[in-house]
């Protein structure tokens, strides 16, 4: 598992993307080629822009609050 975490957030963004586009042209009436290669470049498009941004390193405050009070 810890080795497809970093990529499960581009991978879920670039899914999501790519089949907002199918669906989208399938309500239409049906999928054309030009449909096609939009769901495509939406589905890279997402993959390239979530995959760039790193993760956000998880929050550690600086000190115990229980500690600092009393």
């Amino acid at each position: 598992m810890n080795k497809i975490a970093p990529y499960a957030k581009a991978v879920i963004a670039a899914l999501i993307a790519g089949l907002t586009a199918i669906v989208t042209g399938l309500v239409a009436g049906g999928l054309s080629w030009s449909e096609i290669v939009t769901a495509l470049i939406a589905f890279l498009v997402a993959l390239g822009a979530v995959f760039s941004v790193p993760n956000r390193p998880p929050f550690e405050p600086e000190e115990d609050p229980i500690k600092t009070v009393s």
